[in-house]
């Protein structure tokens, strides 16, 4: 027996769809049936292209003069030849190959976690959310408890985390064949743990130390708790093209936050900055001390100084109105 290679066209997803076994040094692919691997593919030619054994022994692709070419997977110049040791996928006309030694060394196995596992794993994270969720906003009321102020916080809960868990079942079910919706499931409700945790240290972190771009921006840390999240469940579904994926959700993901700051920088300069620090939390969380009276009182003059000079001045004429005074 010679020396082996595997010839394998891939689907869109990034799947094996046909795999062949050469037991020789040179394999020919093409549209035609005298070919060792037959491409069904409108824009391969006939005899597209010969996978050959190099000098030194690593496989090389060359193109058979061809209309559309040969190109590297993710290349935009079209190439004579090119070697297989380091770019082993490769694109004729609308296919994707993957060409590989016999001797190829492969990824050991990933451990299999069993559906019943993330299920467990998921009810736990479902009670810890729920009770986390529970207590902050039973610590966070200040009117007489009843069922809607009880109750809607976890229906709105509950159903966000199953519109959310879906998409992204469905998207698996889509690029990877299976659903994984509890696998799914469980990314989310860890990630609902974690914003929690963030906003309770953000907002705390805020009042202690008396740092109101704390309890202003906290929010970026959200943002990048939803890109972790969704980099958590991309790789769970394991798109051949992660690095894009990951660009395009990331990209969107940062356009977000810009919007939201930049809205909020806005506001800062029509209205001026809030004079809160957030939520508010018991004296014994303040990390700084308190101003002194006299500092307090001296502080309030000098704000009181410039709100009397702002009122003095003229507001500045704004374009298109016009007063008709009789």
């Amino acid at each position: 027996m010679g020396a082996v290679m595997w010839v394998e066209v891939l689907s869109r997803q990034g799947d094996v769809a046909v795999r062949e076994r050469i037991e020789r040094e040179e394999a020919r692919i093409g549209r035609a049936f005298d070919n060792d691997v037959v491409v069904d593919d409108p824009h391969v030619a006939p005899h597209h292209l010969r996978v050959y054994r190099g000098e030194d022994g690593e496989l090389v692709a060359e193109d058979l003069g061809t209309v559309n070419g040969l190109y590297a997977e993710h290349g935009a110049r079209r190439v004579a030849r090119i070697s297989l040791a380091d770019e082993p996928v490769i694109r004729i006309g609308r296919t994707t190959l993957r060409v590989h030694d016999g001797a190829h060394a492969v990824a050991p196995e990933k451990p299999l976690t069993p559906p019943r596992m993330h299920a467990r794993w998921a009810l736990g994270l479902a009670l810890a959310v729920f009770a986390i969720i529970g207590l902050v906003n039973w610590l966070s009321i200040t009117q007489e408890p009843n069922a809607r102020v009880v109750l809607v916080p976890f229906l709105t809960l509950a159903m966000g985390l199953a519109v959310w868990t879906g998409l992204w079942a469905l998207v698996s079910r889509i690029f990877a064949g299976q659903s994984l919706f509890v696998l799914h499931l469980r990314i989310a409700l860890t990630a609902c743990i974690a914003l929690v945790v963030w906003d309770q240290v953000a907002h705390a972190a805020a009042f202690a130390l008396a740092w109101r771009e704390m309890g202003d921006y906290a929010g970026l840390g959200a943002w990048a708790l939803l890109a972790a999240t969704c980099y958590a469940h991309l790789h769970a579904i394991g798109p051949r093209h992660m690095r894009v994926a990951m660009t395009l959700v990331g990209a969107l993901i940062l356009a977000g936050a810009a919007v939201q700051y930049f809205d909020r920088w806005d506001q800062r300069n029509d209205i001026g900055q809030r004079a809160g620090l957030g939520e508010l939390r018991p004296p014994m969380f303040r990390a700084v001390p308190l101003a002194s009276t006299d500092e307090f009182f001296k502080r309030a003059e000098a704000v009181k100084q410039r709100v009397d000079q702002a009122r003095l001045k003229e507001p500045p004429p704004r374009a298109g109105l016009i007063f008709d005074v009789d």
